[in-house]
């Protein structure tokens, strides 16, 4: 659960405003700036999702929400001192904000509670031509590109072992995770695609299929009900230890996707119309397959709709599947 803030903070202080997959994104760089203080101490303000893993994370010592109306009050010009911003910064010495780099008056107020203590970056939406790790590591001077990682705490893995056991399966049986939503409609393959999967999959013997859904899927689940058992309210961090374990695991570009790569999973990841250069999850061994030509073509991807199977056939995201799960 993401603290209060009346919680006294650390003296660093991040505000990301981005989705789970952009705070999967900027972990890396949000590590280095934690060797490089040489702290424990590091809070942030972030929404949605994003705030439940925030909270689960060891060193990060306070999450809180970037929707508290304490945080849109930074975008007031007024001068009048307001109470529980100056309380919420008192003990901050540093700041790091991808929020509201577009409006000087969100710095300008920053700056008169942590002087010379702010560093203000544009958010990223693919203005850079590498991949977002590396743009959020490059704001804090780095060249270097890491993956992200995300340790599976015990209570979690027993959880996936309660999980195993509910569900009858043998320790041998072979599990593929699918999630067949995204943030955007334009990102998604067709679901004709991921039944082809599922079928594959469930052509030999001892596998099960787990279908991970989202709120912008449920009105599918009945659907999916039929391809294997689904998952439409499961706690991020329960989804990220069932990840862990899968043997192999089949999405779009997604928040979900890169999360399957910071627990270590492997499979593959359905590309259209974005980049995998930009965005691509890093971690695990999740393989791209992408419509290469589409996304030379198409100028204007908020056009796109879908991701049709003559886009991207079923058998090329199956080979890739067998390939990384080293399954026949």
């Amino acid at each position: 659960m993401a603290k209060s803030i009346e919680t006294p903070l650390p003296e660093i202080f991040v505000l990301f405003p981005g989705s789970l997959g952009d705070f999967v994104c900027v972990l890396p760089a949000l590590e280095v700036l934690k060797r490089a203080s040489r702290t424990q101490r590091i809070a942030v303000a972030v929404r949605g999702q994003p705030l439940d893993l925030a909270s689960r994370i060891p060193w990060i010592s306070s999450a809180l929400s970037l929707d508290s109306g304490v945080f849109a009050s930074l975008f007031s010009s007024s001068t009048a001192v307001n109470r529980e911003v100056a309380q919420l910064f008192s003990s901050i010495r540093r700041i790091l904000s991808w929020f509201g780099h577009g409006f000087p008056e969100v710095r300008a107020t920053l700056e008169r509670f942590v002087p010379n203590g702010v560093q203000s970056f544009a958010f990223f939406k693919g203005q850079e031509k590498f991949h977002a790790c590396q743009y959020y590591l490059s704001c804090l001077g780095s060249s270097a590109i890491s993956c992200p990682s995300l340790f599976v705490r015990d209570e979690d893995k027993k959880w996936c072992d309660t999980y195993w056991q509910s569900k009858g399966w043998k320790a041998s049986s072979r599990i593929l995770v699918i999630h067949p939503g995204s943030g955007g409609k334009r990102k998604r393959w067709a679901l004709e695609g991921f039944t082809h999967v599922a079928r594959w999959w469930r052509s030999r013997a001892n596998r099960h299929i787990v279908i991970l859904l989202g709120p912008a899927e449920e009105d599918e689940g009945e659907m999916w009900r039929r391809e294997g058992i689904v998952e439409d309210s499961l706690p991020l961090w329960q989804a990220a230890a069932l990840l862990s374990r899968t043997d192999v695991y089949a999405g779009n570009d997604s928040g979900v996707s890169h999360l399957a790569g910071a627990v270590g999973a492997r499979g593959a990841v359905v590309f259209g119309p974005t980049c995998p250069k930009q965005w691509r999850p890093l971690g695990g061994a999740l393989t791209v397959v992408a419509n290469r030509a589409c996304c030379a073509t198409v100028s204007d991807v908020s056009d796109v709709v879908g991701i049709s199977l003559q886009e991207v056939p079923p058998e090329s995201v199956i080979s890739e599947l067998a390939l990384t799960g080293g399954i026949s």
